[in-house]
């Protein structure tokens, strides 16, 4: 019988277009190896018609949520699946353990993350994405542990500028395409018009336009001051001057920062140029301020959990925010279904993402949220 094999394409740049390569193509590697993994396992018992009768019956049981058009090797429907579902036949394919389960729920968060989250997704976020899939793939002795791994390599490898991508080879020329233009190809860029002012991007998102001369920076003493004169922002800030430090520099910027005219504040978050907040106040409207902390939540017997621990916040937050932490628990768990995914900004925007979007719930501050997630 021959050997089959998926080849995960690695990415070459630091860049939309390499990152999304990646990420699409791992997902598709692992999906595809447990698709196989559940046809040998579950075939000798059930038949080959196992999924189509699995996914009918799974239909009958909760319409809402099961489609009559499923695939076997999309990893948000069997991780789905084996997360939630009573009785689920993919606990013959992988054991139904406490660490699989929270390292299964954190890809599917991470999946429904990069689908509405950001539309800038980094290397940082594919290797996070890599380090899941390696780990579970090393849980349950699959193949797709060996390419995460790699790509996890490539990635640090790729930020610390030791991997230079190759130069094109030549391609054999093709039979050229007809055209409707006289013969030249269509463009492959789209012009955009350049307005006087570049937008803001979303808090988090890359940096649009020049950067402003004005440079600023965070001291020993957590004060900032403007480069060139020596002068502290303190006066120029609206609002805390402690919260507004902590939500600019949490991210952990490298180097000095920007300001610009309008209070913009900006700088590099993993070698990109980011806005990182405002001076004065954030603009009405952004739902998700800021940059994902590297943390899974979850609800578990009605109360808002850290996925890793399994404690609930409403424990560990100190007697005198209880009050807060309480309402913003009570805000979560009364929007948030099964498989819907938990998570919270810098700016401490506590989120909850499914297939339909993304909603901003409630607000958080370090003493109202998981002692240390924001800090």
């Amino acid at each position: 019988m021959a050997i089959e094999a998926f080849r995960v394409e690695l990415p070459e740049h630091n860049t939309y277009g390499e990152v999304m390569k990646g990420y699409f193509s791992l997902m598709r590697g692992f999906g595809i190896e447990f698709a196989r993994r559940s046809d040998r396992l579950l075939i000798p018992t059930y038949g080959r018609a196992w999924f189509d009768d699995y996914v009918e019956r799974r239909r009958a049981e909760d319409p809402q949520r099961v489609m009559r058009r499923q695939s076997p090797e999309d990893p948000s429907f069997f991780l789905g699946e084996y997360l939630r579902a009573p009785g689920t036949i993919y606990r013959e394919v992988i054991p139904n353990s406490g660490d699989l389960r929270v390292i299964s729920k954190k890809i599917v968060d991470m999946r429904n993350t990069w689908l509405h989250f950001s539309d800038e997704p980094s290397a940082a976020q594919l290797r996070e994405a890599a380090d899941l899939v390696r780990a579970f793939g090393q849980k349950v002795s699959m193949g797709i542990q060996g390419p995460a791994a790699r790509m996890m390599k490539r990635i640090d490898r790729i930020r610390s500028g030791q991997y230079q991508a190759a130069a094109s080879e030549p391609q054999t020329p093709a039979q050229p395409e007809p055209a409707s233009n006289g013969g030249d190809e269509p463009p492959a860029e789209v012009e955009l018009e350049t307005a006087e002012r570049p937008s803001r991007p979303p808090i988090g998102g890359l940096w649009r336009g020049d950067i402003p001369e004005r440079r600023v920076r965070v001291t020993r003493t957590r004060d900032v001051v403007d480069v060139q004169t020596g002068r502290s922002l303190r006066s120029e800030v609206d609002g805390s001057f402690s919260e507004k430090l902590r939500q600019w520099t949490s991210a952990q910027p490298m180097g000095e920062l920007w300001v610009d005219a309008d209070g913009a504040v900006g700088g590099f978050i993993d070698g990109e140029e980011r806005l990182l907040g405002y001076t004065g106040p954030d603009p009405a409207g952004e739902i998700a301020r800021g940059f994902l902390v590297r943390r899974y939540y979850d609800i578990l017997d009605g109360k808002l959990v850290d996925l890793d621990s399994g404690v609930a916040l409403t424990e560990l937050v100190p007697e005198g925010a209880a009050a807060t932490a309480m309402a913003i628990q009570n805000a979560v768990v009364s929007q948030a279904e099964p498989g819907g995914t938990i998570r919270v900004t810098n700016y401490g925007d506590v989120l909850y993402i499914d297939d339909r979007g993304m909603t901003r719930l409630a607000v958080a501050t370090p003493s109202t949220w998981f002692p240390g997630h924001l800090s």
